[in-house]
């Protein structure tokens, strides 16, 4: 459940369940497609105390952000700590769910709680934004794997 300081954005994914965990758990896939805009850098190490180090870049912009993995559940649910300088002293709390919908599709569902108010209204867009271009992503990945 959201509360305040929190959001919940939730899509359907034309992928399946094993495929779209991979695309949050391995450095290189989470670099195409985690961040509204420009360039991204990431360093993840999915394991519980695991960190992971995002690094958005684009237009004269630089946002550093950085976490630790509370929990991994493959692969249906991941939860880590979120910090920026737009997310307060605390680290927030980020967590996906990962539902089959059928064979080749995935409900994902995102929750980040802990942000503070100001923050709140920003990162529902960031996080519907990235989650658009990891759609995109996915149907590239599946134009290529058919060979068109």
């Amino acid at each position: 459940m959201s509360g305040p300081g929190s959001i919940e954005v939730t899509k359907r994914l034309s992928a399946p369940i094993t495929e779209v965990f991979r695309w949050w758990t391995e450095s290189a896939l989470v670099e195409r497609w985690m961040g509204p805009i420009g360039d991204v850098r990431a360093t993840i190490d999915p394991r519980v105390g695991g960190s992971l180090r995002v690094v958005m870049s684009g237009q004269g912009v630089v946002i550093e952000h950085t976490g630790e993995f509370l929990e991994i559940d493959p692969p249906r649910r991941l939860v880590f700590t979120w910090k920026s300088r737009f997310t307060g002293q605390q680290p927030s709390v980020v967590t996906v769910e990962l539902e089959p919908d059928g064979d080749d599709a995935t409900l994902v569902r995102i929750v980040h709680a802990e942000l503070p108010e100001a923050a709140v209204a920003s990162h529902r867009d960031g996080w519907g934004g990235m989650l658009a271009r990891l759609e995109g992503e996915l149907g590239m990945e599946v134009q290529r794997t058919n060979g068109h």
